[in-house]
């Protein structure tokens, strides 16, 4: 059974509704999934979220939790958001500075009526399923670290046992290790509880480690759901590709019969008959450099050559290389064995089982940079 439908769901904004940030989005999320919403700034993955809450109202569509509507444009339907039941998570906590952690954790039972000693009951237990210091419990979010108040936030909103749990963006303004430290918790919050959850992101790593199922969007509409694993291993387009970390490493072209690299050598089969050009995209870490002159691997059927270390940057176990390959520069992660240096001329090679290829029809970028390098609005 779906826990939750959205049937052409369309929002947006402007005097004339100009600016569409919702386009037609249609998905199913079964009970006790979680299912995340990532994408660039601006796709439309927050705007989404809101109008499931009901802190956006929809310009077309249907929402459903269960047997339920929520939301129907055509029949006039908008259930407001305290009778959705629904838990929400925000980026910026969202606490009442007034209230001590154990009241803003109260705050929900409170508003249905459950009785002093079921609150009691509640608040203590799910303040150490989401291992928060009872001592904590009795202070004002302005005396708690961000660690603390999102683990006070995580607790408001699973401690009336909501039928959907909402996370909008909950880890940006946590530091590197808080955040991977609460992306364990909520994974595991999510395993012991099994809440229904929808959770909104621009963070890769974040999206695949938290989520059941994950819906890559741009421009307001769901271009491809599925396993974390893939749509890792089978990106449907190349802007898909990309936001799954692969970059471009060349082109190839159909010629005669054949293909041949426009701006590389090509080795390998043909990703698709002949007849027009195919970029041919590949994880940054998969794919090899290697100093002008020095072998290349056998196995490496995609070679480019001519590319200029144009930077040199440290990252522990590894070292990032921005290549320049004739005005385009590629981010590379590279192992620490070979050290490079600025201004070295080096090539670059790849194996067919590492690549995708996919239509050129986009100007290529100037510098491929993650997507989980982004913020969002």
């Amino acid at each position: 059974m779906s826990d939750l439908k959205v049937k052409d769901l369309r929002k947006a904004f402007g005097s004339r509704g100009g600016i569409v940030a919702v386009d037609d989005v249609t998905l199913e999320v079964p009970q006790a999934e979680m299912l995340v919403l990532v994408g660039p700034s601006g796709c439309g993955k927050s705007t989404t979220l809101r109008c499931l809450a009901g802190l956006e109202s929809p310009d077309a569509g249907v929402i459903e939790f269960g047997d339920r509507t929520i939301f129907d444009a055509a029949r006039r339907i908008a259930v407001p958001i305290h009778r959705r039941d629904i838990g929400l998570v925000f980026q910026n906590y969202a606490l009442w500075p007034h209230l001590t952690g154990w009241d803003n954790i109260a705050f929900p039972l409170r508003s249905r009526w459950v009785s002093r000693e079921e609150r009691r009951r509640r608040i203590g237990a799910i303040a150490e399923v989401v291992d928060l210091d009872r001592r904590l419990l009795d202070k004002r979010p302005a005396q708690l670290s961000g660690g603390q108040q999102q683990r006070v936030a995580l607790a408001r909103a699973l401690v009336a046992e909501p039928r959907i749990v909402m996370f909008d963006e909950p880890l940006s303004n946590l530091d590197a290790a808080l955040r991977e430290q609460l992306r364990s918790e909520i994974r595991r919050l999510h395993e012991e509880i099994r809440f229904t959850g929808v959770y909104v992101t621009h963070d890769l790593t974040e999206a695949m480690s938290v989520g059941d199922r994950v819906a890559a969007m741009t421009d307001g509409a769901i271009i491809q759901i599925g396993r974390p694993d893939e749509l890792f291993a089978t990106p449907a387009t190349s802007r898909i590709a990309r936001m799954m970390g692969y970059r471009r490493l060349c082109a190839v072209t159909g010629r005669e019969g054949r293909w041949e690299g426009t701006d590389c050598e090509f080795a390998g089969p043909a990703p698709d008959g002949p007849g027009s050009t195919y970029e041919l995209l590949a994880r940054p870490d998969r794919i090899t450099v290697a100093a002008v002159g020095t072998a290349v691997p056998s196995a490496h059927d995609y070679r480019v050559r001519g590319g200029v270390v144009a930077g040199v940057g440290y990252l522990g176990s590894e070292q990032e290389l921005i290549v320049d390959l004739g005005g385009r520069r590629l981010r590379l992660v590279v192992p620490l064995g070979r050290t490079f240096a600025p201004g070295e001329r080096v090539d670059l090679s790849a194996r067919v089982a590492d690549t995708r290829a996919y239509p050129l029809t986009d100007a290529p970028e100037t510098l491929d940079t993650p997507t989980d390098q982004e913020t969002d609005e």
